[in-house]
This record gives structure tokens, sequence and C-alpha cells, in this order.
């Protein structure tokens, strides 16, 4: 698998990659809207915001599962390479730091760019987005994830529904299961037919379990019916 793993100069954690001498392919654009199509699969590596600012390395899908967009197209996801995203983080568990290492659901643009995309980020300030040696520890893991993507052994490859942004059972899953497309609780009352459907097909290998987290009824019987249809086994939580 040829893995493109690229920065943006727009970005503090892209400049922060740069001064530590990589070399990876610098875009000039916005990182949740850009266009790019070299390689099979394409990593962002930038910066992880949040409103509380917690030290973290997080990994994710892009996507837009609900009406607004933040980047790219509303009710719409990219392509999810998960076999790539779950080698990425379980060597990023590995990364000797006390910080959280977590899966976040799918969210934010590009969205229409046709290879896969995996976003690497480090957060939640411009402290950590400086930090040269906790961003070179990033880098060094995303490295080592693509090296292993190939062996990386996944039981099944497994779609989320409900639970928070922050998916730690994703995050407890992905030890054994390769990780594709996850939809927060935040999504669920808005959650459209078209975008369940896409969240099935917007993947490079084929989802066969899907985990349905406290999910309302009116909501778990669509997504039931939909999963169902296409041969996808439901764990209810």
């Amino acid at each position: 698998m040829d893995v493109s793993v690229i920065i943006s100069s727009k970005d503090p954690v892209g400049q922060t990659v740069k001064r530590l001498g990589y070399s990876f392919e610098e875009i000039d654009e916005d990182v949740t809207e850009f266009s790019y199509s070299k390689g099979d699969s394409i990593v962002m590596i930038c910066r992880h915001e949040s409103s509380t600012r917690t030290p973290a390395f997080t990994i994710h899908h892009p996507g837009n599962p609900g009406k607004s967009a933040m980047g790219g197209k509303p009710e719409s996801l990219a392509i999810a390479n998960s076999r790539l995203l779950t080698s990425i983080f379980r060597s990023m568990t590995h990364i000797d730091a006390n910080i959280d290492k977590v899966i976040e659901a799918t969210h934010h643009g590009p969205t229409e760019i046709p290879k896969p995309i995996t976003f690497v980020e480090i957060g939640s300030d411009p402290e950590m987005w400086n930090d040269e040696k906790l961003v070179g520890k990033l880098v060094e893991a995303v490295l080592k994830g693509i090296e292993n993507v190939e062996e990386t052994d996944c039981q099944n490859t497994t779609l989320i529904y409900g639970g928070p942004h922050y998916s730690k059972l994703a995050s407890t899953v992905a030890q054994s299961d390769c990780i594709s497309h996850i939809i927060s609780k935040h999504y669920i009352s808005e959650l459209s037919s078209n975008v369940i459907v896409q969240s099935i097909e917007r993947n490079i290998t084929r989802p066969r379990t899907a985990i349905l987290d406290s999910i309302p009824r009116s909501k778990r019987e669509t997504l039931t019916s939909i999963l169902s249809s296409n041969n996808i086994s439901i764990e209810l939580r």
C-alpha cells in the first residue's frame, strides 16, 4: 500500500513536523478542505482542538454525518481505510507519554477526495502543537503504523453508532477489530438513511459488524433494517 503522509502550511503541527526535518509533502490549504490524489491512502498529521484543551493524541476518519459541515459537504462521509487507522492507532498506544490516545468519531472534511484519508492529530493547545518531542513521537508512531499495516490482524471491520465523540469503546474494540466509521450520539437524531448507507459503502474494506451504543428505539429500527439488509451483524450495547 502506497501511503502519502502530508502536512499543511496553514497548520501549526504541520510546521512543527517540518521543523523536525521530515520531508512529507506540504499542502497550502486548510486541513478540512483540500485536494490531493497521490498514493493509495492519505494520512494528514495536524492539530487537534477541544474546548477543554485536554492533552491527547487522536485519530479519526473524516466526514460530516449531519446537516452542518466543517469542510466538505454536509451529510457526506469520506472513504475510510479501517486497517490503516487501526494499525496507526495500535502504534500510537505505545507512545511513551502520559496523555490520552483515543479514536474520535467521524467528523469534518474533506469529504470528496477519491482516496481514503486518516487524520492523526495532537492537541489541544498551541503548547502541544509546538512540542517537538511529543510531535516527533507521534510522527514515529504514524510511520510505524504504516509500516505494519499489511500485517495488522483484524477479526472484523466494525462500525459504531452512538456513544461519545471520544470513543473509548472504539479504542477498546480496536485491540481486536479494525475500526470503520463512528457516528457519535450527537448525530443520531438527524442521521439519514443516506449517511447510514455511506458509512457502510465508503470503506476500503466492507464492514461485517456494527455496534449500536445506546441508540433510541426509533432510530435503532432504521439502523437495524439497513444494516441487516447489507448482511452486517449487529451488537447492541
